[in-house]
């Protein structure tokens, strides 16, 4: 008699368990995978504020003064290009910046020989791969991540119901920091393009920030990017508003919302802040070329308006 062959095999429940138990384990190590690939993106965006920071010493090392906003008056003098622009050769784009017309109008508008327009480039070391809500460019406009810090200076919003953090400011005027005259700015910099050197900054260099981190999609200047004296990456951002408070944001939902009815980002005295896409706090550049990474818990009355102070002389807490 012929006999039946049994084949060996796994049952539909031993099936089921397996894959249970693959799901658990994908399930449990995810997180840790996200999380491994936020502090890689992280160390990048650290990176990137340090290359910042060499590209200032020697621009100032080369000037005398560190990079000008602009070149008188808001918002489009002759060339229109803000500090960015200029710190170009120092960060490693010199072909590019050789290739700009700084007596032009609106150097922003020139177009190169490769077909791109000034201000629709977008530089690799001025993006932080954690924004991933960063359409770049954006609104035709080659996008940072980082822009220069008017200090503890005040910015009214177009609504005027929509001024909760003016009380903060330690130069309420000129109002966005519109001077030249450097004694009337908190911070290092501004769109008219005040000259700042570093023997303004008197409350030391370890004590000042000179740059941080920021989001285009929380500010209506994003037209006009990193490029235009008038783009948000400009010296758009003062320490008045608390770090990371995404009220403005486009995707900004719920919680988010820190001040309720005011989510327009022409809302300045709120979109013109420091923000990142990082959990707790945003990276920021201090003048002496050091990068810290200040929660967005900090003392926001005390300690951030007087890091924010170039020449406040006031005594800066614990951060």
């Amino acid at each position: 008699m012929r006999r039946r062959q049994r084949w060996s095999g796994f049952t539909l429940i031993e099936l089921l368990v397996v894959i249970a138990i693959i799901a658990v384990l994908i399930a449990l190590l995810l997180p840790a995978v996200q999380q491994a690939r936020e502090a890689a993106r992280r160390t990048q965006c650290k990176n990137n504020m340090k290359q910042y920071g060499l590209a200032l010493a020697n621009y100032h090392d080369t000037y005398g003064m560190y990079p000008i906003g602009g070149t008188g008056g808001c918002c489009a003098v002759r060339p229109a290009l803000g500090f960015q622009a200029r710190l170009l050769p120092y960060i490693d784009q010199a072909p590019l910046f050789n290739q700009i017309n700084m007596s032009a109008p609106d150097a922003t508008a020139q177009v190169l020989a490769t077909g791109q327009r000034v201000g629709a480039i977008v530089i690799p070391g001025a993006v932080c791969p954690s924004d991933g809500s960063n359409q770049n460019p954006l609104n035709g406009w080659g996008q940072a991540n980082y822009d220069g810090s008017l200090g503890s200076q005040g910015n009214v919003s177009v609504s005027g119901s929509c001024n909760p953090y003016q009380t903060f400011a330690q130069f309420v005027n000129p109002n966005n920091g519109d001077t030249l005259n450097s004694a009337q700015l908190s911070g290092m910099g501004s769109r008219d393009g005040p000259s700042i050197r570093i023997r303004d900054v008197t409350d030391g260099t370890s004590n000042v920030i000179h740059m941080g981190e920021v989001l285009p999609s929380c500010n209506d200047h994003s037209s006009g990017g990193m490029w235009h004296s008038n783009g948000m990456g400009n010296y758009h951002s003062s320490t008045i508003v608390p770090i990371n408070d995404y009220t403005t944001c486009s995707w900004a939902t719920g919680s988010l919302i820190r001040v309720a009815g005011c989510t327009n980002p022409n809302n300045w005295n709120i979109s013109w802040g420091f923000r990142s896409r990082h959990t707790g706090g945003a990276h920021f550049l201090f003048v002496d070329g050091s990068v810290h990474f200040l929660s967005q818990n900090i003392d926001h009355q005390q300690t951030f308006q007087r890091l924010g102070g170039r020449a406040d002389g006031q005594v800066v807490g614990e951060y």
